[in-house]
């Protein structure tokens, strides 16, 4: 009995010292919440729940290259209520924030919002300029993905803020 009781507690050490697995970044609103689970076999998972939105459930694969979390769905489009909403591929730039892991967004155009970015230089120009601001900290995991749990170091290790090209131009 003392050796199994030896074993268990030697199994229960070593799980809680662990990297963890999944790593979950999350957005979050009075209306909505929005997960991202990375696990380290390169699968993900995106739920999302909203009270005036559609809620839904999607997983795919993902890549990482340089600093751009690349994802991957499985389907094309989501189905609800007869109504096919596309999925295409996502990219968000892997992003460091006063010790935070951040995924912003590399969309060039948002029409809700107005924004046009016309390449990427423009929209890494603003992305400099909003990141010195103090209403970037302000849509960290609300309109940015923030890292809630797990150890990122399983899937991608950058000690840069933005890149290591925009960080000689903060």
């Amino acid at each position: 009995m003392k050796k199994y009781l030896l074993l268990a507690c030697i199994v229960c050490l070593f799980a809680s010292c662990a990297k963890k697995n999944p790593i979950v970044f999350q957005k979050k609103s009075a209306d909505s919440e929005v997960n991202l689970s990375l696990d380290t076999n390169g699968s993900f998972l995106y739920t999302a729940t909203s009270t005036k939105g559609i809620n839904f459930r999607e997983e795919g694969t993902y890549t990482i290259e340089d600093s751009v979390l690349i994802l991957r769905f499985r389907f094309e489009s989501y189905e609800k209520d007869c109504y096919a909403f596309p999925l295409p591929n996502d990219t968000s730039l892997i992003m460091n924030y006063k010790g935070e892991t951040v995924l912003y967004p590399l969309v060039k155009n948002i029409p809700g919002m107005g924004v046009i970015w016309n390449n990427n230089a423009e929209l890494m120009d603003s992305l400099v300029n909003l990141y010195k601001t103090e209403a970037f900290e302000k849509l960290i995991g609300a309109r940015y993905f923030k890292r809630v749990s797990g150890d990122m170091s399983l899937i991608f290790n950058g000690d840069w803020h933005i890149s290591p090209y925009y960080d000689k131009q903060k």
